[in-house]
């Protein structure tokens, strides 16, 4: 069934059809009553298989989907890539209980419209419906713009550096202003200019050739290199592809899409090839033709491999195959990578691949990338290198993280779904019933959510970070504290560092220690952040480079006993009743998965006059060291 769409005019005109699927029936009942009380004109179609939410798409039509993760027919991100293939741009809200970065970005890059983790309070219903709305109304405004911007999408479609567009008589139509930045002219300079004039005189009549060539027929596409006048007289290499939409009333011209590449060209003229492998390099080193074939082999493949080097120039990449070293398989995505580079759609292309010689290597990485020679000849450079212990640790760490994900689905899905369907209930029964029961069952609601919460958290904080980004420890700071309900806690930041962190789980770590400060505090405390000197744990502005940044929470409350500060990040250690224990132990595993360093002592205040050590007044200090600055 064709794609329906909403516009302006429908949304004022009828309620908006949406088609809500989950596999819990209870839920489902649920969330079409609290979207019943909202002010939203929703009118909602629910489904407990994904499958038959598929068909009924088919047959129906609907203005938003609102789907579940963890369902086990489908989950929610193969669902939403089913619906994406028949309906590619209707809204879709995944509302789910199982929230995770992952997951969210999963969702994100199969073209999730929103994401929304589920609460047990209404007003998480308002937020869905007031989602669902705008996901609606931004999809009907989006179709009104649609004509506006297809113009402009054609022209940058091939952007490079800068594109222009010239007539059948090769007159300059229409050039972006980017032009200024790679030739130095105005783009009103050159507008009703031959674009032939700017060229040099050894180029003209091949690049004349070449633009009859992409004129001949409508949608021809020509790539060509030649040399142009920059405005201050010198002459720069760009690389042009052209193409003919002088039939696209868009357009009525040929388009060029402009790159310079003057740095290139001149490497190009001063590489030599044979200088530029080094065979006392300890990988495999190898040249290839474009044909395939090796040119040549450093010794270190004799190490690699039982084979002589020299039997392997002039052989065809499919040698490997034939001498038992790669299968075939392996031997064509290293052809196809030769044919990648060569056509210049990749600079430089890396393989994993499994030898089956020598025995002691499982995995091998293979970089292949080009080489530039002088006498203008096509070669790959490739090196190899043996990755089988990295390979072993990952495959190792994915195991383990799988083990954790399935723990993590089993709390969040079969725990948070009936723990939400009590929390609403008990919310509608405030309506109706003033009981002391309800206030207790509501604080026994809270404490599961928080356990659940620390629990799914404990299993992913401990996971190694890979890609950290440049953070403001400050910024991170202010935020978590204004989403705590402080009352007269006061947070205190003496710092402007930005460090290399996770920001998820940097925002856990400052809230668990931020909220750990406040319930042991008795509500008035005092919580500060702060640089310190790692060398001297004394605060100073510690604005050091790579990893001797440190940093500083410490708080003005009841203390951690000196015999208990060995223990406060086990499991289940709590001084609290009402606490799982699991704040801190999740502090200590982001911690150790970003390579911190972190120790607890007491907290300290500035020395008095004339004495040699700051005097000390009780209060937690946490310290983390080995922290890595940008």
């Amino acid at each position: 069934m064709d794609e329906r769409h909403l516009s302006a005019t429908d949304l004022s005109a009828r309620p908006i059809r949406v088609l809500h699927v989950d596999d819990d029936p209870a839920f489902l009942d649920l969330a079409g009553e609290m979207l019943d009380r909202t002010d939203e004109p929703l009118d909602v179609t629910t489904e407990t298989d994904p499958r038959a939410a598929l068909e009924r798409l088919g047959s129906s039509s609907f203005d938003c989907v609102v789907s579940d993760y963890d369902m086990p027919q489908m989950d929610g991100l193969e669902f939403l890539r089913r619906v994406r293939e028949t309906h590619p741009q209707l809204p879709f809200v995944l509302f789910t209980g199982k929230g995770s970065e992952e997951i969210a970005s999963e969702a994100i890059s199969a073209g999730v419209t929103d994401y929304l983790q589920k609460g047990p309070r209404e007003d998480q219903y308002t937020l869905l419906a007031n989602r669902i709305a705008n996901s609606v109304e931004h999809h009907a405004a989006e179709r009104e713009v649609d004509e506006t911007r297809t113009r402009f999408s054609k022209l940058l479609e091939h952007s490079a550096d800068y594109i222009f567009i010239i007539d059948a008589d090769g007159t300059l139509t229409y050039v972006t202003p980017s032009v200024e930045r790679t030739l130095g002219y105005d783009p009103d300079e050159l507008m009703g200019e031959t674009a032939f004039d700017f060229l040099h005189p050894d180029d003209v009549a091949r690049t004349r050739s070449e633009l009859a060539d992409v004129m001949a027929s409508p949608d021809t596409e020509k790539t060509v290199e030649l040399r142009t006048k920059h405005r201050d007289g010198s002459w720069r290499w760009v690389e042009i592809r052209a193409r003919n939409l002088l039939d696209d009333p868009g357009i009525e011209g040929i388009v060029g899409n402009v790159r310079d590449v003057t740095a290139r060209k001149e490497s190009e003229a001063e590489l030599d090839w044979h200088r530029s492998v080094i065979r006392s390099m300890d990988e495999g080193v190898y040249v290839l033709d474009r044909d395939y074939r090796f040119q040549f082999i450093n010794f270190r493949a004799d190490q690699t491999v039982d084979l002589s080097a020299q039997a392997w120039i002039g052989e065809h990449v499919s040698y490997l195959d034939e001498a038992g070293i790669f299968s075939d398989s392996a031997v064509e995505a290293i052809q196809s990578a030769i044919d990648d580079i060569a056509a210049g759609e990749r600079d430089e292309v890396t393989l994993v691949l499994e030898p089956t010689v020598p025995p002691t290597t499982d995995f091998l990485e293979l970089r292949i990338r080009p080489l530039e020679t002088d006498d203008d000849s096509d070669f790959i450079l490739a090196t190899t290198r043996d990755i089988t212990e990295r390979k072993r640790n990952e495959l190792d760490l994915e195991r383990k993280n799988e083990r954790l994900e399935a723990f993590a689905s089993v709390i969040s899905h079969d725990l948070r779904n009936p723990l939400e369907t009590v929390s609403t209930s008990l919310d509608l029964l405030d309506d109706e019933v003033d009981n002391d029961h309800l206030d207790r069952s509501h604080r026994a609601v809270d404490r599961m959510e928080r356990l659940i919460d620390e629990v799914l958290a404990l299993a992913r904080d401990g996971r190694t970070i890979d890609d950290p980004s440049p953070v403001s420890l400050a910024t991170v700071a202010r935020d978590r504290w204004s989403s705590l309900p402080t009352e007269d806690a006061t947070l205190t930041v003496d710092t402007d560092a930005h460090i290399l962190a996770d920001v998820g789980r940097l925002e856990q770590l400052l809230e668990n220690l931020f909220r750990n400060a406040i319930e042991h505090g008795d509500g008035a405390v005092a919580v500060r952040l702060a640089s310190i000197d790692p060398e001297s744990d004394t605060d100073g502005s510690a604005s050091g480079t790579n990893a001797d940044f440190a940093f500083v929470v410490e708080d003005d409350g009841p203390g951690i006993p000196a015999d208990d500060r060995d223990r406060i990040f086990e499991m289940g250690y709590s001084t609290a009743a009402d606490s799982p224990g699991l704040g801190l132990t999740i502090v200590g595993d982001i911690a150790q998965a970003h390579g911190w360093s972190v120790t607890v002592t007491e907290r300290d205040t500035p020395p008095e006059p004339g004495a040699d050590r700051p005097s000390s007044t009780g209060g937690a200090r946490f310290v983390f060291s080995g922290v890595e600055t940008f």
